[in-house]
């Protein structure tokens, strides 16, 4: 028989459903707890074999319109962007928390995953991944999901004054992974890569105790230098060479032009067969990554300070 004691403290509670997530996952400690539903290993099976499944992406079904004078349903030449995947967990935290505080450690959660999870019915836009791993480059070692919702929590202490930076970590995250949709095209890839950059900026440059004194095309270089990130040379810059990052973005945010020529009309670089494009691109990406897990607290961690000038997937460790 469950005690008073006992109904008074889950009534305090707050949980939720979440998913995408293929991986069983039963934890409880005395700050969370992530229980697996029951129906996970069909609705993993489901997903899997979706017709809309493609090499590790998921995509939503074809928009339907319903005819008001027939009732006739009618498919439209187009995909629905937004969309659902059914839920696989629960996520439990105690007296204390706020569903804003548990969404933060979803956001957390995918991130570290490497695979976007929500926990709203239809959390996810035009795709997103049903494999771990595929918007990170990096990979938990004797690092558990138990470590990363710790640390999240960690974080939401030390930000209890400050509600801005957990709703700008979250946009850290979510145009990461929105740069990494499959078919998009080389200026919004870099689009979402930079203004990830600039997020972080924000949520490091508050935390001095003077503001930095960069120019705007200094940034990306003061933070590798404030976290001992190898500088990339597309962000190195100068009073009299401001850097090739800084350049394209003045010309594609306020003038349209990208590599001089109409969004959509150029990749980076300007060439459509130079590796910069994608190079670049890929080590923004990977920047993003190092400055998320130093943002959420672990700037001493080896894979912080790794080069972003490699494919390597790179091991991860948060304890310690």
């Amino acid at each position: 028989m469950v005690t008073e004691q006992r109904l008074n403290a889950l009534s305090c509670e707050v949980s939720a459903e979440f998913g995408y997530y293929p991986v069983f996952c039963n934890i409880e400690t005395d700050r969370f707890s992530i229980r697996t539903l029951p129906e996970h290993e069909r609705i993993v099976a489901a997903v899997s074999g979706d017709p809309n499944a493609l090499k590790g992406w998921i995509y939503p079904r074809v928009e339907e319109h319903i005819e008001y004078m027939s009732g006739k349903v009618r498919s439209m030449p187009y995909n629905a962007r937004v969309f659902g995947l059914p839920m696989t967990h629960v996520l439990t935290l105690p007296e204390g928390q706020s569903r804003e505080d548990l969404d933060f450690v979803v956001w957390c959660l995918s991130f570290f995953t490497g695979m976007r999870l929500t926990t709203t019915e239809a959390g996810f836009l035009d795709a997103t991944p049903i494999q771990p791993g595929k918007l990170v480059d990096f990979i938990l070692s004797r690092s558990t999901v138990a470590d990363v919702v710790e640390l999240a929590l960690d974080y939401l202490e030390s930000e209890r004054g400050d509600a801005r930076a957990l709703k700008r970590v979250t946009a850290v995250i979510h145009a990461l992974f929105l740069a990494q949709y499959p078919q998009s095209l080389s200026f919004e890839k870099f689009q979402y890569l930079y203004m990830a950059l600039d997020a972080c900026f924000k949520l490091v440059a508050v935390k001095e105790a003077q503001e930095p004194r960069t120019s705007h095309a200094g940034r990306v270089q003061w933070m590798c230098e404030k976290f001992a990130i190898p500088v990339p040379s597309w962000a190195k810059n100068s009073k009299t060479d401001p850097s090739s990052l800084s350049v394209a973005r003045n010309d594609t945010f306020h003038e349209a032009l990208f590599f001089d020529g109409p969004l959509g009309f150029a990749s980076y670089g300007g060439n459509p067969r130079s590796a910069e494009q994608e190079n670049t691109l890929l080590q923004m990406e990977a920047l993003v990554c190092r400055l998320l897990v130093a943002i959420l607290g672990k700037p001493g961690v080896g894979y912080v300070k790794t080069s972003v000038n490699t494919r390597e997937i790179h091991a991860l460790e948060l304890r310690g």
